[in-house]
């Protein structure tokens, strides 16, 4: 199993497209999962593993709320605790959250960390918000992409429900540096609580962040 690099190139673009030294990453959610997708630097890879972990940051509640969040002072910030100290740990002074939504149970957000103080013009907003609705877009194309693959090759029909959702909290683990257990944890939230199956969380998960080297064909459906 190999995560894609898609989403790490897009972030390593909107950083150089938006420019002022500011450093990018995108979180993915699917049913309430929220999942680091890509970075442009190992800082704000940091950063946006320790939100998604928590879930709990400027990213999260931008999709929650379904609206840009500026953050002018990361120092000053009331709440997202383990998102603040990890970022004042990698030195960044503000932040930006800019959401994009694929469909009503997937969004992106395009995370910006910057370590000069509250860069945020109106110019780099509008930019800001054209690249996270491409990155949405990009998203899109890659599940329509994966779910028309797997109508043609079985790559995911094949898995049991066991099989798909192991593979997915393989991503998981992999995407927020996370353990185990958090991995199961956050699966069976966002099944509960958005009343659908593991498995469904699981493959929007695994057909957004993993690439399939070759067919399941030696995985078998439960009995």
């Amino acid at each position: 199993m190999r995560i894609s690099t898609t989403p790490f190139e897009l972030a390593r673009r909107a950083a150089t497209v938006l420019g002022h030294d500011l450093e990018a990453s995108i979180i993915f959610q699917e049913h309430g999962v929220s999942v680091r997708a890509g970075s442009s630097t190992d800082a704000a890879d940091r950063c946006d593993q320790a939100e998604a972990r928590a879930e709990s940051g400027p990213c999260v509640d931008a999709i929650n709320r379904g609206t840009v969040l500026v953050v002018p002072e990361v120092a000053g910030t009331a709440g997202w605790d383990a998102w603040r100290a990890q970022a004042l740990r990698e030195g960044f002074v503000s932040a930006l959250a800019v959401p994009a939504f694929v469909n009503d149970q997937v969004a992106v957000a395009l995370n910006l960390y910057s370590r000069s103080p509250d860069p945020w013009t109106r110019e780099l907003l509008t930019a800001a918000d054209g690249y996270a609705q491409l990155a949405a877009s990009v998203v899109g194309l890659n599940l329509q992409l994966a779910e028309l693959e797997d109508a043609t090759a079985g790559l995911y029909r094949q898995l049991s429900d066991t099989a798909a959702v192991e593979r997915a909290v393989g991503a998981v683990m992999h995407s927020n540096d996370t353990s185990e257990s958090e991995a199961r944890r956050i699966i069976d939230s966002a099944s509960k609580h958005r009343n659908v199956t593991r498995r469904e969380v699981a493959e929007t998960i695994l057909r957004a962040l993993v690439v399939t080297d070759e067919p399941a064909a030696t995985e078998h459906p439960d009995d």
